[in-house]
């Protein structure tokens, strides 16, 4: 009665009989009726780094079913040959921004859990990794192009675009594509040197799943040429197991993120998409072993993003899910 009361009657502040006696719930923060009038409009805005992911995400997934259509059909005509390195770049692009997406939001939570990092300025510092990336993912692919160290023997067609002694510049960036999208779909850990390496094995378990159905299937499109054979439709086991060591490695270079629950789905449909993409592509190529892990990949990772929203994660509270 008193809420009614008040909307139709004026009070006089200095009243003592007309002033609420005040308890624990009473402040603005806590007033749950209060506190959606005020701050909803602010919520219902979209952040500059939310903007930026709605709108490279639009382009990105644009360029992607242009391109997909085209192989699958007539193929990619030569005047867009550039294309092929251009949606390397923006794989890698997006993915950094839906990263970035995470770090503004943990920067302005209020009630972060104890021993989860937060940034002063996260956005540089997201950088620096990815930069950390490219440059280990090229170094690691110009030892393997130029002595065969841990891939196995292997050449660059001229199709990713222009080369770096050997290596195509795009790799770098299909790196951060690949390990940033993996480490969205990993989720938060504990804030330990444990639960970093632990978090470290989950990247390099996804990043070595995209490789078992892109690898083939790019292969086989003749973006690259293995010299070898035997192994995984022409490729030796140790590039798979240089992908998982080399993956987990490169994703310490990150620093820490709580993603929220939208911000891990974005990731996980960016993960899914470029599984179906590659599995299609092997598909139509008659190469059904990768076709079959792509099914596979995409099923493991909605189970994992569905038992992750469903637990409490170690060391992160219930309440900061919806960061």
């Amino acid at each position: 009665m008193s809420g009614f009361g008040n909307l139709a009657v004026p009070q006089d502040p200095r009243d003592p009989s007309m002033q609420e006696p005040a308890t624990p719930n009473s402040a603005v923060g806590h007033h749950p009726a209060h506190a959606v009038s005020v701050s909803s409009p602010q919520l219902q805005r979209p952040s500059a780094s939310e903007r930026a992911a709605r709108i490279l995400g639009i382009v990105f997934y644009v360029w992607m079913a242009i391109g997909l259509t085209l192989m699958l059909t007539v193929g990619v005509p030569k005047p867009l040959g550039f294309s092929n390195a251009l949606f390397l770049v923006f794989y890698a692009v997006y993915a950094l921004i839906l990263l970035n997406l995470a770090a503004a939001k943990l920067e302005h939570a209020q009630n972060a859990p104890p021993g989860i990092r937060t940034y002063a300025r996260p956005l540089p510092r997201l950088i620096a990794g990815a930069a950390g990336i490219w440059l280990g993912g090229m170094a690691v692919e110009w030892s393997g192009v130029h002595t065969g160290w841990p891939f196995g023997g292997y050449a660059y067609s001229w199709i990713l675009g222009p080369h770096l002694f050997g290596v195509p510049i795009t790799l770098g960036f299909a790196w951060i594509a690949v390990i940033g999208s993996s480490t969205l779909l990993a989720g938060p850990v504990k804030p330990t040197f444990l639960g970093r390496i632990s978090k470290a094995i989950q990247i390099g378990f996804w990043t070595v799943l995209i490789d078992f159905v892109l690898d083939p299937a790019a292969a086989s499109r003749g973006f690259w040429h293995w010299s070898g054979t035997g192994g995984f439709y022409g490729i030796p086991w140790s590039n798979f197991a240089s992908w998982f060591v080399v993956g987990a490695l490169l994703s310490l270079l990150l620093p820490d993120r709580l993603p929220s629950c939208r911000t891990r789905l974005l990731g996980l449909r960016l993960y899914q998409l470029i599984l179906l993409m590659f599995g299609l592509l092997a598909l139509q190529d008659g190469i059904y072993g990768p076709a079959g892990i792509a099914l596979v990949g995409i099923g493991l990772s909605e189970a994992k993003f569905r038992y992750d929203t469903r637990r409490t994660f170690p060391g992160v509270s219930r309440s900061v899910r919806s960061l």
